[in-house]
């Protein structure tokens, strides 16, 4: 969901108050969707972390509690 940039992602018409635009954003306090026609805000909860070690290039998935 996130570029290398830092990106958004958008869904449009999902907004469930108003069907609006959503985007989809990560900030310091983790993921969240906004609308942008009506400004409706959730946190998302993440549900799979990917854990990247130390010396490896493979990734290991870790479930978050």
């Amino acid at each position: 969901m996130e570029t290398e940039g830092g990106g958004k992602m958008w869904k449009l018409r999902s907004c469930p108050k108003c069907h609006g635009d959503v985007f989809l954003e990560k900030d310091i306090s983790g993921w969240y969707q906004r609308c942008l026609q009506c400004g409706y805000n959730r946190d998302m909860i993440p549900l799979v972390e990917v854990k990247k070690p130390v010396n490896s290039r493979k990734k290991e998935p870790v479930l978050q509690r």
